[in-house]
């Protein structure tokens, strides 16, 4: 009966497009003029964050366009950050112009979309809501410094029709730029995340872009729990556990490190403390499907079956349509002994995902 149970607790699991689809380039420039008390590289940065940002809302309208995205009524900013996460933004040129009048740097960003691969693409990160809100999250903050960006070009261009300057303003800009920039260091860093894997690509590279964030940024809280991803990833859990509490020292009331955190306890069987920390997610966000399925498998793990199926439960009734967690329930069933509710919970699976729900009835009910 050990045996058994043991290989099921194993078996817990953490515009319209043609069929052929073609290839869309879209090329965008913004022209950023400088003086006064804005820097050739204030203008540059706040050019470039610009030309990627509208660039990027040009090529949404091919991700708008998806029917599973209409399905799904994602809202205009979603849109963003969804675009955001699935197309790539290439500078192609960046240099310095001038008239009789002004100074400015020209910018040109590339987007390619592939529209023979954007609604898989667009369907696997719908499926991670988490991090689509944490892009979502990204993108809203990066337009609250563009439109502060806005607002002091403003004023710049007020004092220089009056032949002046402002050492305040100057400064303004230099920390703007600054948090822009550390931002858009997140920002690179967030892309490298694989939501197939739930990690990484190149953790390396991500600890580098963050780090670099950091330096800019030393409060930036977010950064702090990406790299604590980033060392998870490298098998670096202490390290990771370090940045955790980091983040949230800065930002205490953000489910997403409690959760992560919790993630690296139940990796070093640190059960209980993983368990308060799922607790600590869910009570910030109530509707934290994957803290419920984390704590679940912990539950399960010390053969709380009957809480870690209220776990589970709690998740499909947030989003009925996840089969993993059909899975789980069933699989926690069976460990228990309930082989009726055990199948039960495999008839809804096969509503959902017919070939997962065929392997697992054969482990259930081995010939």
């Amino acid at each position: 009966m050990k045996t058994i149970l043991a290989i099921l607790l194993t078996f817990l699991l953490f515009l319209p497009v043609s069929a052929l689809g073609e290839i869309q380039t879209i090329t965008h420039t913004v022209k950023q003029p400088f003086g006064g008390s804005q820097s050739a590289d204030d203008a540059r940065i706040s050019a470039l964050a610009k030309a990627k940002r509208e660039a990027l809302e040009m090529a949404g309208v091919y991700v708008e366009a998806l029917t599973i995205v209409k399905d799904a009524t994602v809202d205009k900013d979603e849109i963003l950050a969804l675009a955001a996460g699935v197309l790539k933004t290439e500078v192609v040129s960046q240099e310095n112009y001038h008239t009789k009048d002004a100074f400015g740097i020209d910018v040109v960003v590339r987007v390619v979309v592939d529209t023979s691969v954007l609604e898989g693409r667009v369907k696997k990160l719908l499926q991670d809501r988490t991090h689509l809100e944490q892009l979502n999250q990204a993108s809203k903050k990066e337009k609250i410094l563009l439109d502060k960006m806005a607002r002091l070009e403003e004023q710049n261009r007020r004092l220089m029709v009056e032949k002046g300057s402002s050492k305040d303003l100057k400064n303004q800009f230099k920390e703007v730029s600054q948090e822009l920039t550390a931002a858009r260091w997140l920002y690179q860093a967030v892309i490298l995340w694989d939501w197939d894997r739930g990690n990484f690509t190149d953790p390396g590279k991500a600890i580098e872009y963050l780090n670099n964030a950091i330096t800019l940024l030393p409060d930036l809280a977010d950064a702090y729990n990406y790299r604590g991803n980033a060392y998870s990833a490298l098998g670096q859990y202490q390290r990771a556990i370090e940045d955790y509490n980091e983040s949230i020292h800065l930002q205490p009331d953000f489910a997403q490190t409690y959760y992560n955190r919790g993630h690296v306890y139940a990796t070093l069987g640190q059960d209980q403390r993983a368990i308060a920390d799922y607790n600590k997610a869910i009570r910030l966000k109530p509707d934290f499907t994957d803290a419920y399925k984390n704590r679940g498998i912990v539950y399960a793990k010390l053969a709380r079956y009957d809480d870690a199926i209220e776990d589970y439960r709690q998740a499909v009734r947030i989003n009925p349509k996840d089969a993993i967690t059909w899975h789980n329930i069933a699989i926690v069933y069976a460990a228990s002994g309930n082989r009726t509710a055990a199948l039960e919970a495999v008839r809804e699976l096969r509503r959902l995902d017919p070939a997962m729900a065929d392997d697992l009835f054969n482990l259930i009910m081995p010939r």
